[in-house]
C-alpha cells in the first residue's frame, strides 16, 4: 500500500500539534473510549461486547454525535469492514464485508425497518441517525436472530423512543449544525421525562440541503465518448456540482411506558417520516437559463408505531420481552416532466418474542419467534415488480455455556417465507433452517479468541424473483419490459431461483482491556446459489439489461483495529488508532463478484483534554480492479478528515460545539459499491459546524 507521508504529515503538523511519546497509560480522561463492559443488545443474551461470539462495533455517545450523518451507510462508514452503497447525497445503504441490500437486515429497536431500502439501490432506508442513541454493527451471519436476510450482518438502531426505565427528571437536547459543501441546515430536538411510573419522549429532526459540490465533474470522464458532442456538453454542465442531488427531510416521534415497580414494562411510540430527494442525473440549459432537472425525486412518508414489553417471569423462565410494530410505507419517483412514474407501498407488521431461560453464572438461554406479514406494491407506468403479499414465520433457539476459560454458543433457526402474487399463479414458498457454534477462549483477563462456523440459507426476495416477471412466472416480452429509471436498468428477475446456502469459518483475537486494545478477524464465507444481479452488457433501446443469476460465491478477508495510547501529561491525553479491512469476493466458475469494496487502512491521531479533544483520521483506500462481468473500475483516493469540539459546563447542563472538516484534501471519491458511481461521486471537502445543548 502506498501513503503519501509527506501530505499527511505537512497537514498533521497544521492541524494537530502534539508531541509524541511511547509512554504507555492505563487511565484515560473524558473524552477517552473507555474500557467499558457494555451489553450487546442485539445479542438477546445478556453478553457484554468482549463476551460474544459475534464481530460486533458499537456506535454510541459523543463517537456517534461526531459520526453521524444524513444516512446510515455515510454514519457507519468509518466502523471496520463498514463501507456505504451511495446513490446520491441522500441515499446510503450499509455494506458489510462486501455484502448489502437484501443481505444486511436493518433494524430499529430490533425490528425490520419494513420499507423499500432493499428493493432498489436508490431507496433511502426510513431511519434517521441522528435520533440514535446507540448502533449496533454485527459482522458476519447474524441470521440464528433476525432472520433471512441477515445473512451478511445486522445493523441495529437503539433509540429510547420507548422508554425502558424511569428518568430522574426532566432531560432534554437541542443540536444544530451547518454543512458547507451542499449547505446542509439539521435541527435536532429531543425531551424525556416522567412522573410516577410513566416516562415518556418526543424527538424531532427536520433537515434541508442543496445540490452537493463535488471536485471536478460529477460525470465520470472515463464512462463516457467524449467525441460525442452531447455527452461532452453534459460532462461539462455537471462540473463541480452534483445536479438533482438536494432534499428535504422530517421525523417527528412520540413515546410512553409504563414502569412496573418490580422490574420491566410495557410501552408504545408513534413516528412519522417525510422525505423527499434527488436522484441524481443529467442537466441541460433550456431557453432563458433555465435549467432542466433530467433526474428523478423520490417522495416519502412513513408512519409507523411500536409496542414493547419486559415482564419479569418466575421459574423456567426469567423474562419475556417483545416488540412489535407495524408501518405504513409509501414512496412516489416523480419523474423529470413532473409526472408520477412510480408509486411504491409497502404496508406491515413484524414481531419478535423471547423467553429468558432461567439462567445461572455458567449458563444462559433464549427461545423466540418472529413474524412477519407485509404487502408490497408498485403501481404505474414504471411498476418492474408485481404486487405481492409477503409472509414469513420463525422458531429460533440461542444458547451460552461457560466452562472455565471457554464459552460456547450454540443455536438454531428455522424460517418459513411465502411470497404470492396478488395475480396469477407465480408463486414461491421455502423453508429455510440456519445453526452456528462458536467458542470464546478466555486465555488472560484481558485477551480472548474466539472460533466460530455458521450454516445460513436465505431465500430469494420480491425483487430477485419477479422483476419483469409475468403471472405465469416467464420473463415479459421483450417490448414490455418495464425499465428501472433511477438505476437506469431493464432489471429481470429470476423466478425459480434456489435458497442460498451460506457456510461461514471465523477466527478472531481481542484485547479489550489494557493499555493497548483492538481485536483481529478472519473470515471465510462459502455461498453456493448466490444471487446477484448481472450487468449483461446487452442493451435494449439503450437502456441495459440486467438479470439477477446464480452462481457459487466465495468471500473471505481479513479486519484489523488497535487503539494504544501515546502520551499522557498533566490532563492531556494523545492516542493513535490502526485499523484496515480487506474482503475478496470471487465465483468458484469464473470470475468476481460485482461492487465489492476494495482494500482500505489508515490511522486516527486523537488528542484530548478535560474539555475538548481533536481528531486527525486519514484512510487509503486502494482502486478496484478485481471487477465483475463488464463493471467499471474504480480509483483509489486518500481520505483525510478532521474533527474538533469543545465542551463547556454550565451548571447541570452542557453545551458542545463541534468542528469537522471532511473530505480535507478535496479527492475525487467513487464508491465501487455504488450503481452511480460514473453519475455521483462523494461530495467534495465539506466544512461542518455545530451546536449541542444538553440538560
Amino acid at each position: 500500500m502506498k501513503f503519501n507521508f509527506r501530505k499527511a504529515g505537512t497537514v498533521a503538523c497544521a492541524l494537530l500539534p502534539i508531541p509524541f511519546s511511547s509512554e504507555l497509560v492505563a487511565q484515560e480522561l473524558e473524552h477517552s473510549d473507555l474500557a467499558i463492559e457494555e451489553m450487546i443488545v442485539t445479542s438477546t443474551l445478556h453478553r457484554s461486547r468482549a463476551d460474544t461470539a459475534m464481530p460486533v462495533s458499537i456506535l454510541a455517545g459523543e463517537e456517534l454525535r461526531e459520526k453521524v450523518a444524513a444516512t446510515l451507510g455515510e454514519t457507519l462508514q468509518d466502523q471496520v469492514g463498514v463501507t456505504t452503497a451511495s446513490f446520491g447525497a441522500s441515499v446510503g445503504l450499509p455494506v458489510i464485508r462486501g455484502q448489502g441490500g437484501n443481505r444486511v437486515q436493518v433494524l430499529q429497536g430490533g425490528i425490520g425497518n419494513i420499507d423499500a431500502s432493499a428493493i432498489s439501490a436508490d431507496h433511502a432506508n426510513s431511519l434517521e441517525p441522528a435520533l440514535a442513541e446507540r448502533i449496533e454493527v454485527i459482522r458476519g451471519p447474524a441470521a440464528l436472530l433476525y432472520g433471512n436476510g441477515a445473512i451478511g450482518g445486522v445493523v441495529n438502531v437503539i433509540d429510547n423512543r420507548i422508554p425502558t426505565s424511569m428518568p430522574s427528571g426532566i432531560t432534554g437536547i437541542m443540536e444544530t449544525r451547518n454543512n458547507s459543501v451542499n449547505d446542509q441546515q439539521v435541527t435536532v430536538g429531543r425531551l424525556e421525562g416522567g412522573a410516577g411510573n410513566i416516562a415518556w419522549h418526543i424527538d424531532g429532526v427536520y433537515r434541508e440541503s442543496n445540490d452537493v459540490e463535488v471536485p471536478g465533474f460529477a460525470i465520470n470522464p472515463n464512462s463516457i465518448d467524449l467525441a460525442d458532442e452531447e455527452e461532452f456538453e453534459e460532462l461539462l454542465e455537471s462540473r463541480s456540482r452534483l445536479v438533482n442531488s438536494n432534499a428535504r427531510s422530517g421525523v417527528q416521534t412520540v413515546g410512553s411506558s409504563w414502569i412496573f415497580d418490580d422490574g420491566g414494562y410495557i410501552g408504545f411510540s408513534l413516528n412519522r417520516l417525510e422525505n423527499e430527494y434527488g436522484i441524481p442525473g443529467h442537466a441541460h440549459e433550456e431557453e432563458h437559463g433555465e435549467e432542466h432537472l433530467d433526474g428523478v425525486r423520490i417522495v416519502m412518508e412513513q408512519d409507523r408505531a411500536d409496542i414493547e414489553v419486559e415482564i419479569p417471569l418466575g421459574g423456567w423462565f426469567d423474562e419475556l420481552h417483545g416488540r412489535f410494530s407495524t408501518v405504513d410505507y409509501q414512496h412516489v419517483e416523480i419523474e423529470p416532466s413532473g409526472e408520477i412514474g412510480t408509486l411504491f407501498e409497502q404496508d406491515g407488521l413484524e414481531g419478535r418474542f423471547v423467553l429468558h431461560l432461567a439462567s445461572s453464572e455458567t449458563r444462559e438461554g433464549v427461545i423466540g419467534t418472529h413474524f412477519s406479514h407485509r404487502d408490497f406494491s408498485a403501481v404505474g407506468e414504471e411498476a418492474f415488480i408485481p404486487q405481492t403479499d409477503i409472509d414469513s414465520f420463525a422458531l429460533f433457539t440461542l444458547h451460552s455455556i461457560d466452562r472455565g476459560d471457554f464459552t460456547y454458543e450454540f443455536g438454531l433457526r428455522g424460517e418459513r417465507q411465502s411470497l404470492q402474487q396478488n395475480r396469477g399463479a407465480c408463486d414461491s414458498n421455502n423453508t429455510t433452517f440456519s445453526g452456528s457454534a462458536a467458542a470464546i477462549w478466555r486465555f488472560s483477563e484481558q485477551t480472548n479468541m474466539l472460533f466460530s462456523v455458521a450454516q445460513s440459507q436465505r431465500s430469494a426476495t420480491v425483487e430477485e424473483l419477479f422483476s419483469n416477471i409475468d403471472t405465469s412466472c416467464s420473463e415479459l416480452p421483450s417490448e414490455l419490459l418495464v425499465e428501472h429509471a433511477a438505476t437506469q436498468r431493464l432489471e429481470i428477475g429470476l423466478p425459480d431461483a434456489d435458497v442460498e446456502n451460506s457456510t461461514n469459518f471465523e477466527i478472531g483475537f481481542r484485547k479489550h482491556l489494557g493499555d493497548v486494545r483492538g481485536e483481529v478477524n478472519f473470515y471465510y464465507n462459502d455461498i453456493s446459489d448466490f444471487i446477484f444481479q448481472n450487468d449483461t452488457g446487452v442493451f435494449l433501446d439503450e437502456v441495459e439489461i440486467s438479470r439477477y443469476q446464480q452462481n457459487d460465491a466465495l468471500f473471505y478477508g481479513i479486519e484489523v483495529e488497535v487503539n494504544f495510547p501515546l502520551r499522557r501529561s498533566g490532563d492531556h491525553f494523545t492516542e493513535v488508532s490502526l485499523f484496515g479491512d480487506y474482503v475478496r469476493a470471487e465465483f468458484d466458475s469464473q470470475g468476481n463478484v460485482p461492487r465489492i469494496p476494495p482494500l482500505s487502512a489508515g490511522f486516527e491521531l486523537r488528542h484530548s483534554h478535560v474539555n475538548w479533544q481533536t481528531k486527525l483520521r486519514w484512510t487509503e483506500v486502494q482502486n478496484q480492479s478485481d471487477t465483475g462481468f463488464n463493471e467499471a473500475r474504480t480509483g483509489g483516493y486518500s481520505l483525510l478528515n478532521y474533527y474538533a469540539d469543545y465542551h463547556i459546563p454550565l451548571g447541570n447542563s452542557e453545551t458542545l460545539l463541534f468542528f469537522k472538516v471532511n473530505n480535507l484534501l478535496d479527492e475525487e471519491i467513487r464508491h465501487h459499491t455504488s450503481l452511480l458511481k460514473d453519475l455521483a461521486p462523494a461530495p467534495g471537502r465539506s466544512i461542518e459546524v455545530g451546536l449541542r445543548f444538553e440538560f
